[in-house]
Order: C-alpha cells, then sequence, then structure tokens
C-alpha cells in the first residue's frame, strides 16, 4: 500500500504512463528520481498504471483510513488547523472536522483484530481541539509527529516527536 502526497506521474524512476499497446512509455524525468523499490516491484511485473486522487490531502487520507469516497465522508477540502474554513460559499454539509473516535477507520480495524498500528508522519486527520486530531483516537497504537496541523515541527526527538500540538489544552 503506498499513500504519496503530491507524487506526479513522472516521479519515479519506474515509467507509470503507457501507450495503446500496454508498454509503458519512458519520459526525461523518469531518469531524474532513483525509487529502487518500484523498480523491483516492476521487475516483477508490478505497474501501478491506475491512480485515485483528490486535490488535497485530508480527503484522501480520510477515504483511505474510512474505505469511503469522499462523496460518503463529506471532506472534500483539506482541514484547516485554524477552525471551519468552508468560507462565505462553502458547502454547509461539508465534513470540516474530520474523524472522530467513532469513525470505524482501517487502522482501528486491524488493531481490534491483534495487530500493531503505528501512524507515522503528517496526519491532518481533524482540527485542533478535535477527537481526530490525535491518531492514537482513530486506532493507531503508537503515534510518531500525527498532529491536527498535518506535519510536525519537527522530526527530530528531542523537539517532541509527535507530542507537540497546535493545540494548547492539548498535554
Amino acid at each position: 500500500f503506498f499513500l504519496v502526497d503530491d507524487l506526479g506521474l513522472m516521479d519515479t524512476s519506474v515509467p507509470m504512463l503507457v501507450d495503446k499497446a500496454g508498454n509503458p512509455v519512458r519520459h526525461p524525468l523518469n531518469d531524474w528520481y532513483r525509487t529502487p523499490n518500484l523498480e523491483r516491484l516492476a521487475s516483477q511485473g508490478i505497474r501501478f498504471s491506475d491512480f485515485y486522487a483528490h486535490s488535497v490531502c485530508s480527503p484522501t487520507r480520510i477515504s483511505i483510513m474510512t474505505g469511503q469516497n469522499a462523496a460518503r465522508h463529506r471532506t472534500t477540502q483539506f482541514i484547516s488547523p485554524r477552525g471551519k474554513n468552508t468560507g462565505e460559499f462553502g458547502p454547509e454539509a461539508w465534513n470540516w472536522e474530520g474523524l472522530s473516535s467513532e469513525s470505524v477507520t482501517l487502522a482501528g480495524l486491524l488493531r481490534d483484530s491483534g495487530y500493531r498500528t503505528i501512524h507515522v508522519g503528517k496526519a491532518h486527520f481533524a482540527p485542533p481541539g478535535h477527537e481526530g486530531e490525535d491518531p492514537l483516537t482513530l486506532g493507531f497504537d503508537v503515534n510518531v509527529a500525527g498532529a491536527a496541523h498535518g506535519q510536525p515541527g519537527s522530526y527530530f526527538g528531542e523537539d517532541g516527536y509527535g507530542n507537540l500540538s497546535l493545540n494548547p489544552n492539548r498535554k
């Protein structure tokens, strides 16, 4: 399973685009990158040529976590760490609060089946002050660097390693 933020079609050393006959088409940008694990998978016959993406990160993450598309989970915009960001013309039915502890998530299902679940990196599942701000409320047993504002302030252990938050009330 791969979740990559802002990966372009030619941002790997493996050509992902194919011609009408299904043959990979190499582009100059493929020579710029080195992605040895994708090269190994491609050599075994696994090539990723179909993609599903939202225009921003929060709907993608919530779709992966819930198995629902954006029309169902209703998060169609990035979740702002500064509050409701629908704006003057934004849809009122939009789920700007993201996930909560009541959400059925892949991490929760895996944890309930006996797997140890770990979240590492950008979270951005809910705004500060909401349950989903903390990946531990969504089924993860360990959280390294996940927070409401998306990315951590730092990946260095001495700087908090995920225990920092934009929410001053969170300990």
